[in-house]
């Protein structure tokens, strides 16, 4: 296919057209997705940012409310009432409005007051964050649940100190995680106006605080989610550096959380967002690009099509000009407009058919010439030397008295040449003129095993051994006559090149509505200045050959609607193939 002019050329203008807008598409894509990916980690990591700043001041306010909370007067006053304590720790929650309630712990870990009067009593001795404020620690522990409360807690807590700096107790606020997410939220959805955000806070250990999951904790699930080991979120907290991770359909930016105070475990914010709905622009372009580089590419194919046709079809004109000169028609330039290239090379074309024209015909001449001086030549040849042996006997009778012994002897020598002239004259007419032909269907087989038999009992002493390989019946269409003086000739030039003791092989093959039959001997072979004039008339390295055998099976073959093939190598043996046909629908 790719060896048409059209086809090349097609194909070539699409290439150069198609590459470089394909090439630029996918700059530009990558380009793009590049920008993409820089503007929604920068906006991920910015609003990741905000919120951590934000969640920042709004728990270091906590933890200053629990501070003043353990510097109040009442608290710190050893004699101060149970009920005292609880009057003003309710006065404040009312006034902060951030926390469920709070408890107020001796040094043994025992509740002493509380707001929701449900604990009073209790001992909260292991709990961590007691342990913390004991120490002397402000603490912020992680997300709980408590009976005492029907929603996951933050616990804040803070040692509290009497008048003389001796610590007395503690004080344990139940901190409100709405007003903590309301923030969150308020911070996210000024990330980005182009795509909504997933936001959430997640400790060192996997446990990630959710809204949306009152229960509180899903342990390690946004770990495995976002593709993040518990050691890449603390690389995060040691630096203060922007990290993103990326896994899966999303993209995540993670920042550490800072306090002023002690904490169960470090904490960090997550915003992550669909990569879907960020790249969605891209894909957006990747549409509007393929659209327009299917119309660009359909357009150049229209294009370049039309441009072939032009410049192709005064060749193709050319073409079957030329093919109908080869088959001996008349050249006809066409008197189709073309560019001018095209129009000289019709004319170029035009005057060399002329010139092939006029040359052929001299060749043509010339060749008659040759061969009528070779025959000439061979005819005058082959009949000169029995003619001079007639003359001769015909001076000694002249010059001789007629004794009938003599003349009986002449004569059978003279009536010898004359034959030898018939028998010349007969091949030069089967050379030359066609025979009528008796076509029918022959056993290959027993055709062949009929002729070996009589050629090897004409030479029972022969050093030639023959060899047929033809074994099973093969049905071809010939004239028997004919196709029988082939063969022979074959088998006599074959046994007369093996010079000592040799052998002659038959094989056959078939092939479409053919057979070869291929006739091989071992003898000295054919030099390669004498094959090139195997077949010519007269042209024989026999002593007593006229050149005519080979001349004849080639005629002969032809007339049989077959071939006659010859191959040789020198010193090593020749080769004959007859192409005889095997169906009477080959012959007209």
């Amino acid at each position: 296919m790719l060896k048409s002019l059209q086809t090349r050329i097609l194909l070539y203008s699409l290439l150069i057209a198609s590459v470089p807008v394909l090439i630029l598409g996918i700059i530009s894509y990558e380009s793009q997705r590049s920008l993409l990916e820089k503007e929604a980690k920068n906006a991920l990591n910015a609003g990741s940012m905000n919120i951590v700043n934000e969640a920042y001041s709004y728990l270091n306010e906590r933890i200053s409310d629990v501070k003043l909370m353990s510097t109040n007067s009442v608290i710190i006053n050893p004699d101060s009432s149970k009920e005292e304590k609880s009057v003003e720790l309710k006065k404040f929650i009312d006034a902060k409005g951030n926390y469920y309630g709070v408890l107020h712990l001796d040094m043994e870990g025992n509740v002493i007051a509380d707001t929701s009067n449900k604990m009073i009593g209790d001992n909260l001795a292991k709990r961590i964050w007691f342990k913390e404020a004991k120490e002397g620690h402000e603490f912020l522990s992680d997300v709980y649940k408590t009976k005492a409360y029907s929603e996951p807690i933050i616990a804040l807590s803070a040692p509290v100190y009497d008048n003389t700096g001796k610590m007395t107790g503690v004080v344990s606020p139940a901190f409100r995680l709405e007003g903590l997410w309301e923030m969150m939220e308020k911070k996210a959805n000024e990330i980005s106006d182009k795509y909504p955000v997933d936001f959430f806070m997640i400790n060192q250990d996997g446990i990630m605080i959710s809204k949306k999951k009152p229960h509180g904790v899903i342990q390690d699930s946004a770990l495995e989610e976002m593709g993040l080991t518990k050691e890449q979120l603390m690389e995060a907290s040691l630096s203060d550096e922007l990290y993103s991770a990326e896994n899966g359909e999303k993209i995540h930016s993670i920042q550490p959380v800072h306090t002023i105070a002690q904490t169960e475990n470090k904490w960090f914010v997550v915003v992550g967002a669909d990569k879907k709905q960020v790249f969605q622009p891209l894909n957006d372009l990747l549409s509007r690009y393929l659209t327009i580089y299917s119309i660009v590419f359909v357009s150049i194919i229209l294009a370049v099509y039309l441009l072939t046709k032009t410049l192709v079809r005064p060749v193709q004109d050319l073409v079957e000009a030329t093919e109908d000169f080869i088959e001996g028609k008349e050249f006809v330039v066409s008197n189709k407009r073309s560019f001018e290239e095209m129009e000289k090379l019709n004319l170029a074309f035009l005057r060399m058919m002329e010139t092939i024209e006029d040359r052929e015909k001299e060749i043509v001449r010339t060749e008659k010439l040759k061969y009528v001086g070779q025959l000439a030549a061979g005819v005058a040849h082959e009949i000169r030397n029995p003619l001079t042996t007639i003359k001769g006997f015909f001076q000694l009778l002249k010059s001789q008295d007629h004794d009938k012994t003599l003349i009986e002897k002449y004569s059978d020598v003279m009536l010898h040449e004359v034959d030898r002239v018939n028998v010349f004259v007969t091949q030069l007419l089967d050379l030359a003129k066609p025979h009528q032909l008796e076509w029918e269907k022959i056993d290959l087989k027993d055709f062949l095993d009929e002729i070996i038999d009589t050629y090897t009992s004409s030479i029972p002493s022969s050093p030639v051994k023959l060899i047929n390989g033809v074994t099973q019946s093969v049905f071809v269409y010939s004239d028997k006559n004919r196709l029988r003086q082939v063969l022979l000739n074959v088998l006599n030039n074959s046994s007369e090149a093996i010079e000592a003791k040799g052998q002659i092989e038959l094989h056959l093959t078939a092939v479409s509505q053919y057979v070869k039959l291929m006739i091989r001997d071992d003898g000295k072979g054919i030099s390669p200045e004498n094959f090139k004039k195997i077949g010519m008339p007269f042209y024989t390295t026999k002593p007593d050959g006229n050149g005519l055998g080979v001349a004849t099976c080639i005629q002969i073959m032809e007339e049989l609607k077959g071939r006659f093939q010859i191959e040789s190598v020198y010193d090593e043996g020749t080769k004959v193939t007859l192409i005889i046909p095997t169906t009477n629908r080959l012959i007209k």
